[in-house]
């Protein structure tokens, strides 16, 4: 059977809800690797406003679409409590398998999807992707370089301000679906957010070897249109690296809206305001060393220093409705490893790594503190045109 036409591998899509149209929106940019077999959801309605949108033909179940000739990846768009149950379903069926995240809602559901895939002869992997951005590859090529020197230290902050108190019921998608908010609070912000800050680390530093953390629901009444059993809306973890490297995350829908990822070396600090926008500049700010140099850092904290130079432009720019991040990259680079016989760098190892570091993060009292990470994960090799 084969799972290419022409040139591209054929994928088809489960699930048709908010995030599906950021996915979708971002097609044109792989049009030469990747064709869209389909799409499917089991809400009709959301179906056909989808295919009403973009003009992609429907299935009219999950078996016909597992089914479908010269099928190579499933792409499970699904809500979190559904990634497990459709990505099985694609392994059984002998499909490779692309997840949104979470790969699965524990370490344990993630391992066990990894060993079906394994048993199956099949590939699996899970966003996020953000690590094979311009911002992100710029990043992680300045800290290859040594241009802080000697990483020591991470902070890194995933504060999204109070969603609940936002007006998210206007956030609505192309194929006009409203952003999920009682199913982003169920699942948790660190469970949908730390990957983002996690993925980075673990390619620039290895493993993580230890976690410490804490997490707590703060705000129990997310006043919603419906009940919902939200999950904690703060983590704050400490994760240890080999080499001394400790990174400091957190993450919360209560404090306000900071993003920063600031990575401090003997020789200065690496920041970036946003770990999802591929457009965003990496800046370099040199150690204080003078009395002159740390007044100035004193007086005028808000300096962030020089811009980075990026490996090459960002192919797009999002913005106005558009997504900053292209969502179908790690799709297609996945795609391509299974095309070419080669190991993807966004491999089922990771996804698993991926949920473990997150479900201690989420869950610390399912762990012993500190939490010794058992779970393992390959060097990840960086973009070809970012060496």
């Amino acid at each position: 059977m084969s799972s290419r036409d022409g040139n591209r591998v054929r994928i088809a899509v489960v699930g048709c809800g908010y995030v599906a149209d950021m996915y979708r929106d971002c097609l044109a940019l792989h049009a030469d690797g990747l064709e869209l077999a389909g799409v499917y959801d089991r809400d009709p309605a959301r179906l056909a406003a989808f295919t009403r949108t973009w003009g992609d033909r429907a299935f009219g179940s999950l078996a016909e679409l597992l089914a479908e000739p010269g099928l190579a990846v499933v792409l499970n768009l699904t809500d979190p409590e559904n990634h497990a149950p459709v990505t099985r379903a694609a392994i059984a069926a002998g499909r490779h398998v692309y997840s949104e995240k979470p790969l699965g809602l524990t370490f344990g559901e993630a391992r066990s999807l990894r060993e079906a895939a394994d048993a199956a002869g099949v590939r699996l992997a899970a966003a996020p992707s953000n690590i094979l951005g311009e911002q992100a590859q710029t990043l992680w090529r300045a800290v290859r370089s040594g241009a802080v020197g000697r990483v020591r230290l991470v902070y890194a902050e995933l504060d999204d301000g109070m969603v609940h108190k936002a007006d998210y019921r206007r956030w609505i998608s192309r194929s006009g679906r409203r952003w999920p908010a009682e199913g982003e609070f169920e699942t948790g912000c660190t469970f949908e957010h730390a990957g983002y800050v996690v993925t980075l680390l673990v390619a620039m530093f290895g493993p993580v070897r230890r976690v410490t953390a804490h997490a707590a629901l703060l705000i129990p009444d997310k006043e919603c249109d419906q009940p919902v059993h939200p999950a904690p809306d703060f983590s704050c973890g400490l994760l240890e690296f080999d080499g001394g490297i400790v990174a400091r995350l957190t993450n919360s829908i209560v404090a306000p809206y900071d993003h920063r990822l600031r990575i401090v070396g003997d020789g200065g600090v690496l920041q970036v305001d946003e770990p999802w926008d591929f457009a965003g500049p990496v800046r370099l700010k040199r150690t204080a060393t003078t009395r002159l140099d740390r007044l100035i850092e004193r007086r005028f904290p808000a300096r962030k220093g020089k811009v980075v130079p990026a490996p090459r432009p960002v192919p797009f720019r999002g913005g106005r409705g558009r997504p900053t991040m292209d969502f179908l990259r790690g799709v297609r680079e996945f795609a391509d490893a299974i095309a070419a016989h080669r190991p993807s760098r966004m491999d089922a190892d990771l996804a698993v790594h991926i949920t473990e570091v997150t479900e201690m993060l989420q869950h610390p009292e399912r762990f012993p503190r500190p939490a010794p990470v058992t779970s393992q994960v390959g060097a990840m090799r960086p973009m070809d045109w970012a060496v």
